[in-house]
């Protein structure tokens, strides 16, 4: 009863990719919510200065707005 299974051989053939899966989840964990909050961020200084453009909102407002964006 000798081989790779026997002996903790197990261990070293599950071991690759519980690793694997223990880095992608943490990968995952922190790179997601920074990517998400990045398009959230970027989406709403466009809509900013869409309505600066559109005319909806004055000089001010805008810069108000953009630093209270930049801030966050």
């Amino acid at each position: 009863m000798e081989g790779p299974v026997f002996f903790g051989g197990i261990l070293f053939l599950l071991l690759p990719f519980v690793l694997f899966s223990v880095t992608a989840g943490v990968v995952a964990y922190f790179v997601v919510p920074a990517i998400v909050h990045r398009v959230r961020h970027d989406s709403a200084l466009v809509t900013l200065e869409q309505r600066f453009a559109r005319g909806e909102i004055d000089s001010e407002e805008f810069k108000k707005r953009r630093q209270e964006l930049i801030a966050r």
